[in-house]
């Protein structure tokens, strides 16, 4: 099975690309190998799989991205943990708060957009997913992203405003990919007793509904809970039923 490159992004913050991006990736593991790629300076994907909250500088992606030539990302692979041990088959790339301050300085370099793509490549087929959690801005870790990926994932909540970072994504999304883009939309924290705002949001995606996947992830506190603990939801309450949404998702993902 060749490697599936998938990223998490929106430019609209608080839809939920890094829970989604943990829950996905903890499901995907169950069965398959999976790593996880932050690319977020605020590094909540890392503080949730790692339970750690600060990594030495060199430890982090930021390091590959300052020095792509010295720095490879084999290096930076660590495993995931839940209460400091391993979860099986999920491994992870942490950042570190800094990465935004390398990334403009990155500017100046040939071939910016394509270092975490040359990166990847040296994987091989170590893993069946690479997964890429992706800050809420159209910075060059988002374009990096973008180039190295196989299918863009876009989460959009319950909130009215949560379609307004479509749009720009998806122009810089058809800039970066000449051919067809391949994106999916998935609706998350969906309240099925909101009828107003669930109308609207459909309303609003009729123009890429064949994008629209079938899955939803409901709302649920325990995603919060989780989140809070350092846990994915299937570890922090295994009978959760939005776990079922996660599994439905990694289902339709995996293929």
């Amino acid at each position: 099975m060749k490697t599936k490159v998938i990223s998490a992004a929106n430019q609209k913050g608080g839809v939920g690309k890094t829970t989604t991006l943990v829950n996905l990736g903890a499901e995907l593991a169950r069965k398959r190998k999976v790593l996880v790629v932050d690319l977020d300076p605020q590094g909540n994907c890392t503080k949730t799989l790692t339970g750690q909250r600060h990594f030495q500088f060199e430890e982090t992606v930021a390091a590959m991205f300052d020095k792509p030539k010295v720095v490879s990302i084999v290096d930076l692979i660590r495993p995931a943990l839940l209460d400091g041990e391993p979860i099986q088959n999920l491994d992870v790339v942490p950042a570190d708060f800094q990465l935004s301050r390398i990334i403009e300085t990155s500017l100046t370099k040939i071939n910016r957009e394509r270092i975490l793509e040359k990166q990847l490549a040296k994987l091989g087929e170590t893993y069946d997913f690479i997964l890429l959690d992706t800050p809420p801005n159209l910075s060059l870790t988002t374009l990096n992203a973008i180039q190295a990926s196989d299918l863009i994932l876009i989460p959009v909540d319950s909130g009215a405003f949560s379609l307004d970072g479509i749009n720009p994504l998806l122009e810089a999304v058809s800039e970066i990919k000449d051919d067809e883009a391949n994106y999916l939309i998935l609706r998350n924290e969906v309240d099925v007793r909101n009828a107003v705002i669930n109308e609207f949001i459909e309303d609003e995606l009729e123009i890429t509904k064949d994008k629209v996947l079938s899955v939803t992830i409901r709302r649920s506190e325990h995603v919060s809970q989780a989140n809070a603990v350092s846990a994915p939801v299937r570890f922090y309450k295994s009978g959760s039923l939005v776990n079922n949404d996660y599994r439905k998702l990694a289902s339709l993902i995996a293929g």
